[in-house]
């Protein structure tokens, strides 16, 4: 009996280990089971960036729209003048534009590769004060009442020496509604958007109409029209105008500028020439080399003008005969341009070994936004340069690149995969867009030139490729 009973008790625990041995097999069967490699249906995209003023503050409550083709995207700007579209399927050009109370519009295009990688382009944009601006009203104006009287003060203004051969061809014959004659000198000034730490470093812009000069207008065709009855004088010193070249070295567009202004309205003419005046608030310290550039409408690049910028009391001082959109630029102080790529540090999502599907991947990543630049002010009292010397080269290189300061932003690529048990997502590549930028201050004192080397590392379009694996397959990239 007791031997019998011993035999059942073996023969109980081999069962129960057996059956114990056939499920854990099962089940590992089941995690065995063949898994395909997740497919990377398709990359999404995204735009962001800030808007700031000239002084490098928040522009909040912007409206932003994106275009692509027939489709139009709208959003607005946060309290640090933030914004982003998300989730873009679409490769291609978008234009972007951007209105906000008191500013000038601005625009851009943001141009997203189709590489089969995700785009996270970041962007800086500077949104202008408005323009200052002064109507030409009856108590300045000559009173011209017939086609006569048009013709002689024409006549007279181009009589003078100083009269351009422009102006001689396009008042041979003109109406009394065709020209307007200062009576007494119309002045117009405005001064440059900076930082309340950066006031004494703001640049005052004026345009001097003196009395008896004839004014006209051309249109788009070169053709003289009739003046506006209301002729009002637009001044808007901006932080910069962009050109065809805004990246090429060897164009005047690269130059950095004591100031830019936007002289308006459009097509105004001059048939003696105006003095333009940019204020030097450095004191006994200048800028080698300013000359004098204007946006050509026609061909949008910056080209030199003739009248020579000299340096007075009162600042900068050159003469224009026309309206256009023109630039103190430092020619001699262009910077050199590089660009290149850090890469990123992104880690990717393995579900080989998980417990469930995850669904709607997403991966967070980590980039820079904004402008790095060396130690400005340590650079300008190396060179013995006063408070204002550093703060107006800080405000150039500023209104140059966008901003001199740097953040960090959290980002996340939306992969909208679905991960299985034994799949998951490597990183091909991921990376960040860089432009560098090199320039040597030339700064004319009492002691000499001296000379005050700024860099600058743009960040920009951070590109991320990924690819899908299981634990039987490596996978392929998308």
């Amino acid at each position: 009996m007791k031997m019998n009973s011993n035999l059942k008790k073996w023969s109980v625990l081999t069962l129960v280990a057996a059956a114990t041995t056939l499920g854990l097999l099962s089940c590992h069967d089941k995690d065995e089971e063949k898994v395909e490699v997740p497919v990377v249906e398709a990359v999404t995209h995204s735009i962001g960036g800030v808007v700031l003023t000239p002084a490098e503050e928040a522009v909040s409550g912007a409206k932003v729209t994106a275009t692509l083709g027939d489709k139009t995207l709208e959003a607005s700007t946060d309290a640090q003048g933030k914004f982003v579209f998300e989730d873009l399927e679409k490769a291609g050009t978008y234009a972007l534009a951007f209105t906000a109370d008191e500013r000038i519009d601005a625009s851009t295009e943001v141009v997203i590769a189709d590489d089969k990688k995700s785009h996270n382009e970041s962007i800086t944009i500077v949104m202008d004060k408005k323009a200052v601006e002064q109507k030409v009203t009856e108590e300045v104006k000559v009173e011209i009442k017939t086609d006569e009287e048009a013709q002689k003060a024409a006549d007279e203004a181009t009589q003078q020496e100083n009269a351009t051969e422009e102006a001689k061809e396009d008042l041979a014959d003109v109406t009394k509604d065709q020209i307007v004659q200062t009576k007494e000198e119309v002045k117009v000034e405005a001064s440059t958007e900076v930082a309340a730490e950066d006031a004494e470093a703001a640049v005052t812009v004026e345009v001097a109409i003196p009395a008896q000069t004839v004014m006209y207008v051309k249109d788009e065709t070169g053709k003289v029209v009739d003046v506006p009855e209301d002729l009002t004088i637009t001044i808007a010193p901006v932080a910069h105008v962009a050109s065809a070249e805004d990246n090429t070295t060897e164009s005047p567009a690269s130059a950095p500028a004591v100031a830019t202004v936007v002289c308006g309205p459009d097509g105004l003419q001059f048939a003696t020439p105006v003095d333009l005046t940019v204020a030097n608030p450095m004191g006994d310290e200048s800028f080698e080399g300013a000359a004098l550039y204007y946006l050509n409408p026609k061909t949008n690049l910056w080209e030199k003008e003739t009248a020579e910028v000299k340096l007075t009391d009162d600042g900068y001082k050159t003469q224009v005969t026309h309206f256009s959109a023109y630039s103190v630029k430092l020619p001699e102080i262009a910077p050199t341009i590089t660009t290149a790529s850090e890469n990123l540090t992104v880690t990717g999502v393995d579900n080989t070994l998980g417990s469930k599907t995850l669904t709607n991947v997403e991966i967070p990543y980590t980039v820079k936004q904004g402008v790095e630049t060396n130690d400005i002010k340590s650079a300008c009292s190396a060179q013995g340069l006063s408070d204002t010397s550093f703060r107006m080269i800080k405000n150039i290189v500023a209104n140059r690149v966008g901003t001199t300061k740097v953040n960090t932003e959290e980002k996340t690529y939306k992969t909208g995969m679905n991960l299985q048990v034994g799949q998951g997502i490597r990183i091909v590549s991921a990376s960040q867009a860089l432009t560098n930028y090199t320039w040597n201050f030339k700064v004319t004192t009492s002691n000499g030139v001296k000379v005050v080397k700024v860099t600058a590392k743009k960040y920009g379009a951070a590109s991320i490729q990924i690819q899908g694996y299981s634990r039987d397959h490596t996978g392929g990239s998308n």
